[in-house]
């Protein structure tokens, strides 16, 4: 039945807005799109370690209290008295009781700690990295390509190719560091919505 269920033609639609079918349902009673939805938690910080190239994708083994340990979210061993900040922020499910189904808020604190945590931060220093020059990616334009497929899988638009440009030309003008500027724009990359909601 999830077969069927995820290979179906309304499963697999778009959060696309068509003005003429939302004229007719607004309320998408009829199923014409796809809601937008927030990844879970542990989706939110397995897809920062991929981005960032340090996800461990070794399979099975025994849990862990550390959640500075780039493995899966799944291997995270969850303890009430020492509950993991960032899952806790993004609705991951308490630990004291069963639910049926997990809520899906947004709120200012989601937004304050991808601007703040040091996961993330340390994600965008990674992603960085990995756009740096090599091999016949040596442009801004082209670096600035890389980091949005890396971290949108799609290529990025003429406007934010040129937007990316703009700002990196004119924080290396100001004589900033050049790491430190690729690690400002890979972190705001990350902060974006289309980062942690699925269309």
């Amino acid at each position: 039945i999830h077969r069927q269920i995820v290979l179906s033609a309304t499963y697999r639609q778009s959060a696309g807005r068509d003005p003429r079918k939302l004229e007719i349902d607004r309320e998408n009673q009829f199923l014409w799109r796809q809601p937008r939805r927030r990844l879970e938690a542990e989706v939110i910080r397995d897809s920062l370690l991929t981005v960032s190239g340090r996800l461990d994708r070794t399979p099975f083994g025994p849990g862990t209290l550390d959640p500075n340990l780039p493995r899966r979210s799944v291997y995270l061993t969850i303890k009430r008295s020492q509950l993991v900040p960032m899952l806790q922020v993004f609705d991951c499910p308490d630990a004291l009781s069963g639910i049926g189904e997990r809520s899906s808020t947004t709120v200012a604190p989601q937004a304050l700690l991808l601007l703040n945590s040091r996961l993330v931060r340390d994600a965008a220093e990674a992603l960085a990295q990995r756009v740096s020059p090599a091999g016949d990616i040596t442009s801004i334009s082209d670096r600035v390509q890389r980091a949005y497929e890396l971290t949108l899988n799609r290529p990025a638009t003429p406007t934010e190719v040129a937007s990316g440009e703009k700002f990196l030309t004119e924080q290396l003008e100001a004589k900033r560091p050049e790491p430190i500027v690729w690690q400002d724009f890979c972190h705001v990359l990350l902060c974006l919505n289309e980062f942690v909601y699925v269309e």
